[in-house]
């Protein structure tokens, strides 16, 4: 999904016989050019509204395995090229999940060192076992966007699944194209 690099238009000298041809191949050559930019430049939205005829409903997971019961789940994407943002708000009233809570993002997030994708994400009703603040940090090589908490004085830690709550969230990362 990212930008093309090379302008490969057909070559007069390969139309000596059909000049009218070599035109339009041209213009379609052009026009192709164009909305492929013009794609790439304008992005593309997912959500769960199906309002361009493609999905993403943010869903939850723990470490290990477990159903929530949501209540909630209002996601939306902006791809553009390779930047993915991601925006949603997930509510739940019950889960059997445990372990480290995790966001399901759509895009696989690209190879690096450390963590360096790292938004933001207010919770409801969701009480912290340290640290006072939390943010969502995408994970390399994963699809997982983790809930992490901090604070002063205290190092970050990975927020364990809490039994209900709600998460408000926006990350940007780059997506490894995987369509």
């Amino acid at each position: 999904m990212t930008l093309p690099t090379n302008i490969n238009l057909p070559l007069p000298s390969d139309y000596i016989d059909d000049p009218e041809q070599f035109f339009e191949d041209l213009i379609n050559k052009i026009d192709y050019m164009y909305e492929n930019i013009a794609e790439h430049v304008n992005g593309s939205f997912r959500n769960n509204m199906e309002i361009d005829g493609s999905e993403w409903i943010p869903t939850l997971q723990g470490d290990s395995s477990g159903t929530f019961t949501y209540t909630e789940q209002v996601g939306w994407v902006l791809r553009k090229g390779i930047m993915t943002d991601v925006w949603g708000s997930v509510s739940w009233s019950a889960t059997t999940a445990s372990g480290n809570l995790f966001i399901e993002l759509p895009y696989l997030v690209t190879q690096s060192v450390g963590s360096p994708f790292v938004g933001t994400c207010i919770t409801s009703n969701i009480t912290y076992a340290s640290g006072t603040n939390s943010n969502i940090s995408a994970q390399p090589d994963t699809y997982n966007g983790y809930i992490i908490t901090s604070g002063s004085g205290v190092g970050k830690a990975n927020l364990n699944v809490p039994a209900s709550g709600t998460l408000e969230f926006h990350i940007r990362y780059i997506g490894v194209s995987d369509e």
